[in-house]
């Protein structure tokens, strides 16, 4: 796992910011957990107008991401800000990068100096999840092009629906899953970490397939920025944008990103870090990483930092990590607003369990 607690693994979006504001109902007196990854979840949560938000990663290089993101709405119009991070074609991306650099601590612009050549591509589409998929949605579109157009292109999700069973779901889409949902090739071709938690090969097909099989029922694929790279392998102006980079939203999120703080910490030990107390927490699939004794730590780091009654997001992919019998009881998980938000979640992939913290029960 070293390699990929380096390295920039997402940079993009790949979860639905409506669901997190949804499942947290965020006030403006609320300060606000947030795991940071690609940057996306803790500037989709300004839309939720929080008093702040503490974004924390282990891994240094996802931080200097969402520290460049900051950087780039401080100092770019909307135009630009598209054509900086790639969402829009540019050729003059270094020139606008110098002008985002000036807003940046030392050792960030050094950071980024060292990986210009993501910058000059558009950092958004850089990362080792956003490679993959535009490798995976390059070979769809070589053997479903008007397929994906007409699924894009549904009136309904019951026309959707029938596009996917009819045009998609079939042996040579079981086949290609059955590939990924091999441990070898997330950990040894992907260098993902999390492939090491996968259920059994079977399993992990059933899971996948039938997770895209509820989506059709349930989402427009045309209005899941997920969906978007997975099948057209960029994001661009023409498509679903994550929430916080909508033209309508981006005003907003520039009047309140100084809302976000930045810190290289791990969920294990928030309780004792000084970030909290939390009302809320946005916790990603951060189980997808984790057997069940570190999946533990992780929840108890969590409860110490709760204030009573703190609300939580979490997503559930393929890992089917709950929380053990020593911490169950002060993770109350409200199973109605999780089930509605799973059929709703644009992201597809994930099942949301969300809640309510007691960090005073024994």
């Amino acid at each position: 796992m070293s390699d990929f607690s380096r390295t920039l693994n997402f940079t993009s979006a790949n979860e639905d910011g409506a669901t997190e504001l949804a499942a947290l109902a965020l006030t403006p007196a609320d300060h606000v957990l947030c795991l940071t990854a690609s940057g996306a979840r803790p500037l989709d949560l300004l839309l939720g107008n929080p008093a702040r938000i503490t974004a924390i990663d282990i891994n240094a290089a996802q931080n200097e991401l969402l520290r460049l993101k900051i950087a780039a709405f401080r100092t770019l119009d909307d135009e630009a800000l598209y054509a900086y991070l790639g969402i829009a074609g540019s050729r003059h991306r270094l020139d606008l990068h110098r002008r985002v650099s000036g807003g940046l601590p030392p050792a960030s612009r050094a950071f980024w100096e060292a990986r210009l050549g993501a910058i000059s591509s558009g950092v958004w589409h850089s990362g080792r999840w956003e490679r993959v998929l535009r490798l995976g949605a390059f070979g769809t579109r070589r053997l479903r092009g008007r397929s994906i157009d007409k699924l894009f292109a549904a009136g309904s999700l019951t026309e959707q629906a029938d596009i996917w069973q009819g045009r998609f779901d079939d042996g040579l889409w079981h086949g290609a899953v059955r590939i990924l949902a091999q441990r070898w090739f997330w950990t040894r071709i992907i260098g993902e970490p999390g492939g090491a938690f996968l259920p059994a090969p079977a399993g992990s097909e059933a899971r996948l397939t039938g997770l895209f099989r509820r989506a059709a029922r349930h989402v427009l694929f045309r209005e899941s920025d997920f969906a978007v790279l997975l099948f057209h392998g960029r994001h661009t102006l023409q498509h679903a944008l994550p929430l916080h980079m909508r033209p309508g939203n981006l005003a907003i999120v520039r009047e309140r990103i100084d809302r976000i703080g930045i810190a290289e910490a791990g969920l294990d030990g928030l309780g004792t870090s000084g970030l909290g107390p939390f009302d809320a927490f946005s916790l990603s699939d951060f189980g997808s990483y984790c057997g069940q004794s570190d999946y533990d730590a992780c929840w108890n780091g969590v409860i110490a930092a709760a204030k009573p009654g703190a609300r939580f997001c979490e997503r559930v992919f393929m890992n089917p990590v709950a929380p053990g019998p020593a911490i169950a009881g002060r993770v109350r998980v409200d199973a109605e607003t999780s089930q509605a938000l799973t059929h709703t979640d644009k992201a597809i992939i994930y099942d949301i369990r969300c809640g309510t913290l007691d960090p005073a029960r024994a």
